[in-house]
C-alpha cells in the first residue's frame, strides 16, 4: 500500500472514531432551540460537528471492506487454502477488544446504576433486559441488534457484530472462485453463505445494506481504475455528499421514508470508496501532515469506539445526579462545556490505556493461535502416520 494511502486511512479511522464520540457526548449539551434562538459561534460549531456519527460508521464499513475484502480477493488466487488463517486473523482482531470491552461495560454500568440510580438515565426506554447477563452471551455470539438486544449501554457494538458476519460471509460467497478447495467444498461454503445472509437479514434491512456498503470497500480495493482520477475532486465530492447528508437527511421525513436514508448511505459509501480507489493509483496522495500522529491516533481508534459509550452514560447519569435532571435540559453554560470536555478527555484516555492492554497485542495473539493450530496439525499428522505404520505392521504379522 502506498505510504500516502496508508496515512490517509489512519487519519480516516481516528477522525471517524472521534465523530462517533462527539455525537454521543452531545447528551451533555442541550441544543433543543438551535433552530429558533440565537447562539454563540461555539454552539453552532458543536451542533454541526456532533452529527456525523452515522456517516462515520459508513466510513468504518467501507474501510473494513477495503482492507479485509481486498485481501480476500488476493487469497482467492492462491494455490493453498486460506480460510483458517483468515478466520484466525479476523476473530483475533475483534474478540481481543470485544471481550474486555464487555467486561468494562457491565462493570461501569453496575457502578453507575448504583451511584446514580435517581438520575433516570440507566432506566431510559429501550433498555429493558440490557443489563441481563444473557446479553453478554448474545453479544459474544455477535447477535447484538441482529437477533438480540444490546449489551448494557454499549449500543455501538452492533457494528462489530455486523462486521464479524461480513468477514465470514464475504469469503464464503466468493469461495466458488477459489481453486485451492475442492468443488464440493466450494459449493457447500457458498450455500452456507447464502443461508447465513438470509437468516441474518430477516430481523432488519440494516444488515444487508451494511453488507453492500462493506462490499463497496472491497470492490474499491479490486478496482482496476477509479471512477474519478483527480484526488482533490474525489475528496471534495465525498465531503459534499457527507455534509449534504448531515444537513438534509434527517427528521420525520427520513423516518417516514427510510429508503432516503439508505440512498444517502450508498452515496457516502460510493464516494468514499472512489476516494480510496483514487488514492490507490495516485503516487503523491493527499500528503497529510504529521503521519506519525495519525498512526498513533488510529492505533486506539477501535478501542475508543468500543469503550466510549458506557463512559458517556456514566458521565450523563453523574451529571443528572449531581446537578439535577433539569440541568441537562438547560442551554449550555460553562459548566456544561466543562463536563463535555472532561468526558472527551476521560473517554480518550481510557481508550488509549485500554488499547495498550488489548488491541496492541493483536499480532501476538494471532501468532499464538497460528502456532497452536500448526502444532495441532503436526500432532494429527504424526498420529495418522503412527496409525498407518501400526496397521502395516499388523498386516505384516
Amino acid at each position: 500500500m502506498p505510504a500516502a494511502l496508508s496515512n490517509f486511512i489512519h487519519a480516516a479511522r481516528w477522525i471517524a472514531a472521534l465523530a462517533v464520540l462527539l455525537a454521543h457526548a452531545n447528551v451533555l449539551i442541550s441544543l433543543s432551540d438551535i433552530m429558533v434562538g440565537p447562539h454563540g459561534p461555539l454552539v453552532y460549531v458543536w451542533w454541526f460537528a456532533t452529527a456525523f456519527s452515522h456517516q462515520a460508521v459508513t466510513v468504518f464499513f467501507v474501510l473494513s471492506g477495503f482492507l479485509v475484502g481486498g485481501r480476500v480477493f488476493t487469497a482467492l488466487r492462491q494455490s493453498t487454502p486460506f480460510l483458517r488463517a483468515y478466520f484466525i486473523d479476523r476473530a483475533s482482531r475483534l474478540y481481543i477488544v470485544l471481550i474486555p470491552a464487555l467486561a468494562l461495560t457491565f462493570a461501569l454500568d453496575a457502578l453507575g446504576r448504583r451511584l446514580f440510580a435517581g438520575a433516570g438515565i440507566y432506566e431510559l426506554a429501550g433498555r429493558e433486559g440490557a443489563f441481563e447477563p444473557s446479553r453478554i452471551l448474545s453479544t459474544l455470539a455477535m447477535q447484538q441488534h441482529i437477533w438480540a438486544g444490546q449489551a448494557g449501554t454499549n449500543g455501538p457494538l452492533w457494528s462489530l457484530a455486523c462486521e464479524f458476519w461480513y468477514y465470514l460471509l464475504f469469503p464464503l460467497l466468493l469461495l466458488p472462485f477459489a481453486r485451492c478447495y475442492f468443488e464440493p467444498a466450494r459449493l457447500a461454503a457458498f450455500g452456507v453463505g447464502v443461508a447465513l445472509l438470509c437468516v441474518l437479514s430477516l430481523p432488519s434491512t440494516r444488515f444487508p445494506v451494511g453488507f453492500a456498503i462493506w462490499t463497496t470497500g472491497a470492490l474499491a480495493a479490486r478496482a482496476r481504475r477509479p471512477l474519478l482520477r483527480g484526488k482533490y475532486l474525489s475528496l471534495g465530492l465525498f465531503l459534499v455528499v457527507v455534509v449534504v447528508a448531515r444537513l438534509a437527511v434527517r427528521g420525520p421525513f427520513v423516518e417516514a421514508h427510510p429508503i432516503i436514508h439508505d440512498l444517502a448511505d450508498a452515496l457516502t459509501a460510493a464516494t468514499f470508496a472512489n476516494l480510496l480507489a483514487t488514492l490507490r493509483f495516485c503516487e503523491t496522495g493527499l500528503r497529510l501532515p504529521l503521519p506519525a500522529l495519525h498512526r498513533r491516533l488510529a492505533d486506539f481508534s477501535f478501542s475508543l469506539y468500543a469503550t466510549h459509550m458506557p463512559i458517556v452514560f456514566f458521565f450523563w447519569a453523574g451529571a443528572g445526579h449531581i446537578f439535577g435532571k433539569d440541568w441537562l435540559e438547560l442551554l449550555p453554560t460553562p459548566a456544561h462545556w466543562s463536563a463535555a470536555a472532561a468526558l472527551l478527555l476521560v473517554a480518550t484516555a481510557v481508550a488509549w490505556g485500554f488499547s495498550r492492554a488489548t488491541e496492541a497485542h493483536t499480532p501476538a495473539l494471532r501468532r499464538r493461535f497460528h502456532a497452536a493450530f500448526a502444532a495441532l496439525d503436526r500432532r494429527m499428522r504424526l498420529g495418522e502416520r503412527a496409525r498407518w505404520v501400526g496397521q502395516g505392521r499388523a498386516e505384516g504379522l
